[in-house]
């Protein structure tokens, strides 16, 4: 099976994790017998080190207009559709999929969805002290009268997508209750956790055998410092938490919201107690998973899911979550919540996974009972995924053409 997948960038070195889980796509479906071939369509932000073991197409889409970017994707659906025989395209590529089928277009299209529509509300840091989201009326009303169009214009076009793939069940029921239709499978971030595990030399033991028994206790969490990402209800929660001498915060990361991190931290006297690392490299990331003792990621969009969520998990850090929806199902027995965007009932769960070796060690467990799921399973996943592609196929060739 000849697989054309339509991504707009494969940056190996600095871009977010996203990166990292097509790759893994790619190599499995490779691996598995087929022929594969990435398509990027921003091909100037390729940052590629290292041999690909899969063919790469290097197109350019000059004008970064969404609905030109749309119709950039049909034309390089076209383009190559002689030489495929399944299109997989990013979910941001959405509207130009559909079209390309609506119009007639010969080969089967399926589209993975692991981030939000750029129409829908944005995420934003509200309890930054001093540091305040400034309403702005006019990207608001934009905001709405694209809502308007993509519900209304844009997902009907959409519709025409042969498969639909998300990356948990909030993500899914909200593209539903924006318009798709109620069809498309489930499959989680694929990442080899189990691999990493095994190059690190991690066991399921590794977190039980160095469980303190009393503090400093470290909190690690690293992310990109932009709205949305829970810096400010994590400094916020932790200015609340009472014995603040028993732990130790390490964020890392940079960003746009990174003065406002930092800004938090003296306004709320928390200088001795926080370290900021930086961006963080993979290397040093991982190091810092091995001897951090709480992972906390207080938000993200509620409908989706968090790879660096994963990566704490297959250390075995117990964690705390906030209970909207995606993370709390990713996290499942490997996570304390709290009440999303409380402050007060953020650091009550600080104040007890820190105070409770035994409870760090059950959710520890609880971290690789989730990791057993079949959800978590990549390659198992990505099986499902190929013969839903073979499906596709065998329809469209018992089918005349449209």
């Amino acid at each position: 099976m000849r697989i054309f997948f339509i991504t707009s960038k494969l940056n190996f070195e600095n871009a977010g994790g996203s990166i990292e889980e097509y790759d893994l796509m790619m190599k499995t479906w490779q691996e598995l017998g087929n022929e594969v071939t990435a398509v990027t369509t921003y091909s100037n932000a390729n940052r590629i080190p290292n041999p690909l073991p899969y063919a790469l197409k290097e197109e350019k889409i000059q004008n970064k207009n969404r609905w030109s970017i749309q119709k950039g994707v049909l034309d390089i659906m076209r383009k190559y559709e002689k030489d495929a025989d399944v299109f997989h395209v990013d979910g941001q590529f959405l509207y130009g999929a559909g079209l390309y089928r609506r119009l007639g277009g010969r080969v089967p299209v399926q589209a993975y969805f692991n981030r939000e529509l750029s129409c829908w509300e944005p995420m934003t840091s509200t309890m930054f002290p001093g540091c305040p989201n400034r309403k702005r009326y006019i990207s608001k009303i934009k905001r709405s009268i694209n809502s308007f169009i993509e519900r209304h214009i844009g997902m009907p076009i959409a519709n025409g997508i042969d498969n639909r793939i998300y990356v948990g069940p909030h993500m899914k029921a909200e593209y539903e209750k924006f318009g798709m239709t109620s069809q498309g499978m489930i499959v989680l971030d694929p990442v080899d956790l189990r691999g990493m595990m095994k190059e690190h030399g991690i066991s399921e033991q590794s977190y039980l055998n160095r469980n303190k028994q009393k503090g400093p206790i470290t909190i690690f969490y690293s992310s990109r410092m932009a709205p949305g990402k829970g810096f400010d209800v994590l400094l916020a929660g932790f200015a609340r938490v009472k014995n603040k001498d028993n732990f130790k915060i390490v964020l890392g990361g940079g960003g746009p919201e990174e003065k406002c991190v930092h800004d938090a931290i003296k306004y709320f006297n928390l200088e001795k107690y926080v370290e900021l690392t930086g961006w963080m490299d993979k290397t040093e990331l991982l190091r810092r998973h091995a001897v951090a003792d709480i992972y906390i990621q207080t938000e993200w969009i509620p409908y989706g899911t968090s790879i660096s969520l994963m990566y704490a998990m297959a250390f075995g850090l117990p964690c705390v979550v906030n209970d909207a929806g995606g993370l709390k199902w990713l996290a499942g027995p490997a996570a304390l919540t709290f009440k999303y965007r409380d402050p007060d009932d953020l650091a009550r769960a600080i104040e007890q996974l820190g105070a409770i070796p035994e409870l760090r060690a059950e959710l520890s467990r609880g971290c690789y009972h989730r990791l057993a799921d079949d959800e978590l399973n990549y390659h198992l996943q990505l099986e499902r995924v190929q013969q839903a592609m073979l499906d596709m196929v065998r329809n469209r060739k018992d089918k005349p053409d449209r």
